[in-house]
């Protein structure tokens, strides 16, 4: 399977191995169109010369080609582990998911079926009258007057 990644990967190293090939060359190189966006190794209309030498050292180019070599083989591990990741999954087979809307609409136990629910229990704390307790949290008139 070839991943974004990789492709990358071995874009940049072929690039990195015609580079000496290209700067050994020593071609000219002309950068032409209304905007410079395109380039040819022939004069142009509208066109100037550009310089595109490698001015790296020899140092320079080789650690680029490790650091390509590298990413390179930190792809394939990775690969590897997303494969071997995946055909373990596809071991444990399908998996059930709960429906919450379900879970909710049944009791977990037999006492919270029956137990007191919190509006029961703010009415036993204010004298036994849910009505007392649903005035004490009305905001407005209604709420200030004493029945």
């Amino acid at each position: 399977m070839n991943t974004p990644a990789r492709s990358i990967a071995t874009l940049a190293a072929a690039l990195l191995c015609l580079a000496p090939a290209v700067t050994a060359q020593a071609a000219k190189i002309y950068r032409c169109g209304p905007d410079g966006r395109i380039y040819s190794q022939t004069p142009c209309k509208d066109g100037y010369e550009i310089n595109a030498a490698d001015k790296r050292s020899a140092e320079q180019r080789k650690a680029a080609e490790d650091s390509v070599k590298r990413e390179g083989q930190t792809t394939e591990k990775m690969a590897r582990e997303r494969q071997a990741n995946e055909a373990a999954a596809a071991k444990q087979g399908a998996i059930m998911i709960a429906n919450p809307a379900a879970a909710k609409a049944v009791p977990a136990t037999p006492d919270a079926a029956s137990g007191p629910s919190g509006k029961d229990t703010a009415a036993k704390k204010n004298g036994g009258s849910s009505k007392a307790a649903s005035a004490k949290h009305t905001v407005g008139a209604k709420a200030d007057k004493k029945p």
